[in-house]
């Protein structure tokens, strides 16, 4: 064989080598920005599972990872604490009487830091999502918070306010079996009890804008609360309204930017 021609074919193959070899892993490795939504929306999902699962099984506290997921309000992967590169913890403090509502943190890190994932993350009871670039160290309540919805449409909105519902179900459930003495708050007094974040307590979050009605308990008459949350523009951070109230269920419909009631359709998910 002809040297020269020798020498040519083998540069020729290692690089058609490590072409193949570059392309194979561009495509098993996901991008990091599709990682960290996924792990945003996980951090979404295990914040709306723990508002449920004080609501009916926790007896008005939180549950571990592996309680959310033995009712089936998590996932299997989620449930095991590693999913899409992050690796998960759940902190939970309990109920103690009197005064003391129970809380929960969340932290999402990278499993490999650069490889899977850059930033950390974080979320507790009142719903607020932070993050930072840690260097691979959990994030906590002194990081920034997160833009949600920057440059995802009107549908995040959406998804927000269905987020945040639930978000406040829970913290009426945790206010009126705490300082409530049995009735429910309004925002500023769930605010003032750090049980939600302060833009919520304000009435306005994510494109949407709040209003909660309570009624007392009165004889054998139980207090109550209905809560609406309506587009702040119609159209532009929302089509549909959406409605929550004591029972839990979230009704929602496209009302042109009135509020929902319990009339509309049930929503389990948004499409």
């Amino acid at each position: 064989m002809n040297p020269k021609s020798l020498a040519v074919k083998i540069p020729v193959t290692l690089l058609l080598l490590l072409a193949a070899f570059t392309f194979a892993n561009a495509q098993t490795a996901p991008p990091r920005r599709f990682s960290e939504a996924m792990v945003l929306r996980s951090l979404r999902t295990i914040h709306g599972a723990q508002a449920t699962y004080q609501a009916t099984y926790g007896n008005g506290n939180f549950g571990s990872l592996q309680s959310l997921f033995h009712r089936e309000f998590i996932d299997e992967a989620l449930a095991s604490g590693s999913k899409y590169g992050y690796i998960y913890v759940v902190s939970i403090v309990p109920y103690a009487p009197p005064s003391t509502p129970p809380t929960f943190t969340v932290t999402a890190t990278p499993r490999s830091y650069r490889k899977t994932g850059l930033r950390s993350f974080f979320i507790a009871t009142d719903g607020v999502l932070r993050g930072a670039d840690r260097q691979g160290a959990p994030a906590d309540e002194n990081d920034p918070e997160i833009d949600l919805c920057l440059g995802s449409g009107l549908a995040c909105y959406e998804g927000v306010s269905v987020t945040s519902l639930r978000t406040l179900h829970g913290a009426e459930a945790t206010y009126a079996a705490t300082s409530g003495n049995g009735n429910f708050g309004t925002l500023s007094q769930l605010a003032n009890a750090g049980l939600i974040s302060q833009s919520l307590g304000d009435g306005t979050h994510w494109g949407y804008s709040y209003t909660v009605t309570t009624t007392i308990q009165t004889g054998n008459t139980p207090a109550g609360f209905a809560i609406s949350a309506v587009p702040v523009t119609y159209g532009v951070t929302g089509f549909r309204s959406f409605y929550i109230a004591t029972s839990g269920v979230i009704h929602g419909a496209d009302r042109n930017g009135g509020p929902a009631d319990e009339n509309d359709p049930p929503i389990y998910h948004l499409d």
